[in-house]
């Protein structure tokens, strides 16, 4: 496949989603085809429940079936979980971002339970025209990594201001013609120039991350098993760290469960320090796809897919992987079939390029 540079459009499209409907995992498998200038994504979310707990929603698993409602109808897509990032393509964005998401169709896929009985659901993602998608999001990168250096960056301790040779570093590298971030067969790798001091600034903030993360799934797996056996309220997940003690027989898998351990096995990473500019790259160069996996968390319990089989909600039972990938391989071949409110504001000339032609909201199996 041709080299096709691109930016992050995760970056210009954050958005916060304050619902009750989550996801315990993910599966995101991106196909790069150079030949239809088009990128398609394959969304899997492994495990959706109702979260409720103290000072939320009174009604948890009836928020979960309004927001799962809005998301039928605008397409809402997520990774990695309701945070840190949503993208809902209905909503307004500034003229630089809708010019990006003018390029991004979404299809819902319908809910599922796996061989396990899992609750989970999955959407289509389609790019078109990627050349010129990729080109309008590495400008607004580059605006995005300018407004970061005249005004820092915030992260764990305050917001970082980057020094005078990281800020000599990225404007040359932009004048040379260099990308920030460049995508290539099924690898995409963030192109940091920084100096060897902000080089050191951006290692302590993924330590600090992991260092966060990592104890809180750890204490929150341990102690929602311990709550539900005893009869806790399923919807609420917060657990209290002082609540929890962990056994040193059990450490080893619990450190194995954490998705944030997991992240950095189950898939494909490089973190690479050059000369004044460090590499952090997902993917195996020369592959004609990405697959990028959140493991479940242990969060997931049964009582939203109980109050969508009382509503009765449409779910397929047990379906198998082999089918999944079926139905990637049939969307590759034809229109993205637009959720209805998107649908809608595309044929009247709004947010984004009018759609081809399906319009509904299922997908045709």
């Amino acid at each position: 496949m041709k080299k096709l540079p691109a930016s992050s459009f995760l970056l210009v499209l954050l958005l916060l989603l304050g619902g009750c409907l989550e996801i315990d995992g993910q599966e995101i498998t991106i196909r790069f085809d150079a030949e239809a200038d088009r990128i398609d994504v394959h969304i899997v979310y492994r495990g959706l429940f109702a979260e409720g707990g103290q000072g939320s929603d009174a009604d948890p698993l009836g928020k979960a079936v309004r927001n799962l409602a809005e998301t039928k109808t605008n397409g809402e897509f997520v990774f990695w979980c309701n945070w840190p990032l949503t993208v809902d393509l209905t909503r307004e964005f500034p003229a630089p971002v809708a010019a990006v998401t003018a390029h991004i169709d979404v299809e819902n896929g319908g809910l599922f339970t796996d061989p396990h009985g899992m609750l989970c659901a999955h959407q289509f993602v389609r790019i078109r025209n990627a050349k010129a998608f990729v080109k309008k999001l590495n400008t607004a990168f580059e605006l995005f990594a300018q407004t970061q250096l005249a005004s820092g960056t915030s992260g764990f301790g305050g917001t970082h201001m980057w020094d005078d040779d990281t800020k000599d570093l990225v404007l040359e590298f932009m004048r040379s013609g260099e990308k920030l971030l460049v995508l290539e067969g099924g690898r995409f790798e963030l192109r940091l120039p920084v100096s060897a001091k902000d080089h050191a600034w951006v290692k302590n903030q993924l330590e600090r991350r992991f260092l966060r993360s990592m104890p809180d799934e750890i204490i929150d797996r341990i102690g929602l098993v311990e709550r539900r056996a005893a009869g806790g309220a399923p919807t609420d997940t917060s657990v209290s760290a002082e609540a929890v003690n962990v056994a040193g027989v059990g450490l080893h898998r619990a450190i194995e469960q954490a998705p944030s351990y997991r992240f950095f096995w189950d898939n494909e990473i490089t973190f690479v320090r050059e000369l004044e500019l460090t590499r952090l790259g997902f993917g195996v160069l020369g592959s004609n796809e990405l697959k990028i996996t959140k493991a479940t968390g242990g969060l997931y319990h049964d009582a939203f897919l109980l109050k969508l089989r009382e509503d009765k909600e449409a779910i397929e039972d047990g379906l198998p992987e082999q089918e999944m990938a079926r139905r990637f391989e049939a969307f590759g071949k034809r229109d993205a079939v637009l959720p209805s409110k998107l649908a809608e504001i595309r044929a009247k000339g709004g947010k984004g390029a009018k759609p081809e032609k399906n319009t509904k909201d299922e997908v045709g199996k």
